[in-house]
């Protein structure tokens, strides 16, 4: 049986999304690269995997049609190196869910980890939204 979709209003401290996985391949990395403006040294940029996290966390908060997300604020340890073509694994639950007139913020807990099942990045990011 398939997963059913979550509401928003069933976001609570303690759900967690399911993980999704990203390959962090070498356009991906030189696109990154450019965007920042800056030079490669054969490891993934630890800010390019925290933007695989966030894409991932906007893309499982159910949000309804034209509404926008935007990450507020971060916090986030770095553990190791990812080279270049290696998978990574997010892991993203809801810390805290706060709601302040016509606004919601989403506290997250972010975990990254590679194929190893090795801890890469740890942290929590804020994503606010109109309710």
């Amino acid at each position: 049986m398939p997963d059913r979709a979550i509401s928003y209003e069933e976001l609570t401290p303690g759900y967690k999304f399911p993980p999704t996985t990203y390959e962090l391949s070498a356009s991906f990395v030189s696109k990154y690269l450019k965007a920042v403006d800056s030079e490669g040294d054969g490891f993934v940029p630890p800010l390019a995997i925290t933007a695989c996290t966030i894409a991932a966390t906007t893309k499982s908060i159910p949000l309804p049609p034209d509404t926008i997300a935007i990450h507020a604020s971060q916090e986030l340890e770095f553990f190791k190196m990812v080279p270049i073509g290696a998978t990574i694994e997010c892991h993203i639950g809801v810390l805290q869910k706060i709601t302040r007139g016509k606004m919601s913020m989403l506290i997250l807990e972010l975990e990254v980890f590679d194929k190893g099942k090795e801890k890469v990045q740890s942290g929590r990011a804020t994503i606010a939204m109109p309710t």
